[in-house]
């Protein structure tokens, strides 16, 4: 590790260097003062907060949670038998003790199973001394027979962390095959709005929907054993903020759509419920996880979830802050993480939906505050944002806010909408650009389709193993590419009807968002077409020309390949996008679907969760995938798996031997900016491309004709292939193109060899 941070410091400027180090540093003498605290003294909250609970969400329709009862039932089902399918674990049975199959050969013994008795003693030994007795008041309010999920495991590798650690010391990849994103998956708790859709069915008088007090005691048991079992700040699932205010937004919207539908909770249980709330919104503003010189997807979550969770809470001095604080924060964080072009700024696909979520729920919780929480925007206390010590983060600039909700803010989300349809493939799948790790902000609608276990086991690699369920037993298999959720929310909100459209639906991602609105709706917003054109760079263009006539002496081998694809002109009305910003490319015509890499790695030149793509091309043709991106696969379980599929290698760019255009050896979430690609041309006709990453400038043009494609790329090695080579329809193509690493739809999934991504 300490080599790995030695290259990236001699890769930034002294200043970013010095600014970070200093934000470190602060970091760790606040938390070092914490810690001492909390081990001493305990760390949760002494009382809940002062007054009624506040309501998001008002009227409840059945209809559209009827229309999706297909597959709210059986998952709610599995939830309710604490069965999960966690990032390509295979739907698992979560209990302590439980035996995991391990991650490509790793594999760690089972832990003990336990005993969990009524009066919690079986916590004596497992919650730290400080914690023990409040943790034991709280399991007592359980409903006995209840049985624990176990939290602090990663039910893949089987390895388990412990409740007692306090979250800071918790280490992230230290072992091999080990995954710290699957306790924090599990401990988001996105299944419990399907719980709370069950509920809805059920008190709609659905016969086949579990009992209503069924679900309602799930719902609060699975709440009170987190809140028991994981003291603030102790354990893995408080190492992380974002999943920490993921956590409390999935919280208060599930408890919201229970109450929604008529359930009611007792007052020990809202009484536990108010005080989680507090510390975990404490827990976000003392822990923001903003950088002097870089933040992305991870603090637009803390600022999403600090919201729902500030406009959820009773007005206070302390939660008015909060709530103006976020306000301020996601109008702010909107525009810098997304461009003039609708795109998010991290070079992926996916992250674009993560965090589009988190701006198209936290505008509509911001439009529809009560009136009572719509106060505080105008009358806080800049003051009474409280943050420890040396840890760094902007301030909370002193009120009103008169206009939560900007049109700019409207205007941006519509930008989110365009970016996603049009990168939407005739599959229904979006294009996999960057990394995928299938977070989601809200999962209210998670698209499912049945599939028998054995036909799920044929299907996927990383399912070698699992014991899950019987042959013809029912796998519920999640499309992680289809984000059409998204654009029926965001149609919503912006009013646009080629969203609506193209979603379709019933889509539950649309209800929640009127409920939040409560009837009011926003204003009109005038159509903001999708970028349809870019600059023409007419000076590079002749110098392409020149250099794709033939190689010079010195600029290396020049390589043709050529795709025909015989049936109607692929120019059949065709059109352009384009995202600058983003650096993509795209060609939409009645048979073609052309998406070419080309420009910023994103997240400021950090490139977080880009891949060395540049130059990378993504091809449909007759709406079956000719050329895919493979995904991601694994983040710190397996580096060297992480980078073989962000490699060169694994996509379908120009290859220099076995040199990488950006460097991987500066971490897992670091890439190198060597390759600084830009674009030549972008017509009608096609696209020309360079980049400098291998040391050279390397170039690819792109001719769309009538029945083919031709790939010329210049600059390459003398062994890069042979000169011209001509591919015949998908298969041929698929071929060529294949990537060594396989195709991973969804983060953990792995298709086996010679399946594509169609779903």
């Amino acid at each position: 590790m300490s080599r790995r941070l030695l290259r990236l410091a001699r890769q930034l400027p002294l200043g970013v260097v010095l600014r970070r180090a200093a934000a470190m540093v602060g970091r760790r003498l606040a938390a070092a003062g914490r810690r001492a605290a909390d081990l001493a003294c305990g760390s949760f909250p002494a009382s809940p907060a002062p007054g009624p609970l506040g309501r998001l969400i008002g009227e409840l329709p059945v209809a559209a949670v009827t229309a999706n009862r297909g597959w709210i039932l059986p998952l709610a089902r599995l939830a309710l038998d604490h069965r999960f399918d966690l990032l390509g674990s295979g739907w698992v049975e979560v209990v302590h003790g439980m035996a995991c199959t391990g991650v490509e050969g790793h594999r760690y013994p089972a832990a003990p199973a336990v005993a969990a008795d009524p009066e919690g003693v079986w916590l004596k030994g497992r919650i730290n001394r400080a914690n023990l007795a409040e943790s034991r008041r709280l399991w007592r309010l359980v409903d006995p027979g209840y049985r624990p999920l176990d939290w602090q495991l990663d039910i893949k590798s089987g390895w388990r962390w412990r409740e007692d650690a306090w979250s800071q010391t918790v280490a992230i990849g230290a072992r091999p095959g080990v995954d710290i994103k699957l306790p924090w998956e599990l401990a988001r708790m996105q299944h419990l709005a399907v719980l709370a859709w069950a509920y809805r069915l059920a008190v709609a008088g659905d016969p086949e929907a579990p009992p209503a007090d069924r679900l309602v005691r799930e719902f609060r048991n699975q709440v009170l054993d987190f809140v028991a079992t994981n003291p603030p700040r102790f354990g893995v699932n408080w190492r992380c903020t974002m999943d920490v205010a993921i956590r409390a937004a999935n919280w208060v919207i599930a408890y919201d759509l229970f109450r929604a539908a008529g359930a009611v909770f007792d007052d020990a249980f809202e009484g536990a419920f108010s005080r989680a709330l507090l510390a975990h919104g404490g827990h976000i503003v003392a822990n923001l996880e903003w950088y002097p010189d870089g933040r992305a997807n991870h603090y637009f979550a803390d600022i999403a979830g600090l919201l729902v969770v500030a406009a959820w809470l009773p007005a206070s001095p302390e939660s008015d802050a909060w709530l103006a604080f976020a306000a301020q924060e996601l109008v702010g964080e909107t525009a810098h993480q997304f461009g003039a072009d609708g795109a998010n700024f991290e070079a992926s696909t996916c992250y674009h939906r993560l965090s589009a979520e988190m701006a198209a729920f936290g505008t509509a919780v911001l439009l529809g505050l009560p009136a009572e929480r719509a106060a505080a925007l105008r009358g806080y206390e800049a003051r009474r944002l409280r943050r420890p010590l040396l840890t760094p983060g902007p301030p909370l600039k002193p009120g009103p806010i008169d206009q939560p909700v900007p049109p700019a803010q409207l205007g941006r989300l519509a930008g989110m909408g365009w970016f996603t349809l049009r990168l939407t493939k005739p599959s229904g799948r979006i294009a996999q650009i960057g990394d995928n790790d299938s977070g989601r902000f809200l999962k209210l609608h998670p698209i499912v389709q049945p599939l028998s276990a054995a036909a799920a086991k044929a299907r996927y690699a990383n399912l070698d193993g699992w014991p899950g369920l019987a042959g013809e037993a029912v796998y519920w298999d999640e499309a992680f590419l289809d984000h059409r959720p998204l654009l029926a929310a965001l149609a919503v909100l912006t009013g646009e009807a080629a969203f609506a459209e193209a979603a379709g639906g019933p889509w539950l991602d649309a209800v929640l968002v009127r409920a939040l609105l409560g009837g009011r709706q926003p204003a009109p917003l005038s159509s903001v077409p999708p970028l349809s054109s870019a600059p023409l760079l007419a000076a590079a263009v002749a110098d392409h020309a020149e250099g794709a006539a033939g190689a010079r002496v010195g600029e290396g081998t020049l390589t043709t390949t050529e795709i025909v694809a015989p049936g109607g002109d692929l120019r059949h009305r065709l059109a352009r996008h384009a995202w600058p910003d983003f650096g993509l490319w795209l060609w939409r015509s009645d048979r073609l679907f052309l998406a070419i890499r080309c420009g910023s790695i994103g997240h400021g030149g950090r490139g977080a969760h880009a891949h060395n793509d540049q130059l990378a091309i993504e091809l449909a043709i007759d709406g079956e995938d000719w050329i895919t991106d493979p995904g991601s696969y694994l983040y710190t379980a397996l580096p060297h798996r992480r980078d073989a599929f962000r490699s060169v290698a694994a996509h379908a760019a120009p290859r220099f031997g076995d040199a990488e255009p950006g460097r991987l050896d500066l971490g897992p979430f670091w890439l190198g900016n060597q390759a600084r690609a830009r674009v030549l041309a972008f017509d009608d006709d096609g696209f020309a491309g360079e980049h400098q990453g291998y040391g050279r400038m390397v170039r690819r043009r792109v001719t769309i004709a009538a029945d083919r494609l031709v790939i010329v790329d210049s600059g390459l090695p003398a062994d890069a292939g042979p000169a011209f080579r001509r591919l015949e329809g998908g298969g041929e193509t698929r071929a060529a193109f294949a990537a060594a690493v396989g195709v991973s739809p969804g983060y953990g999934k792995l298709l086996r060899a010679g399946l594509q991504t169609r779903e």
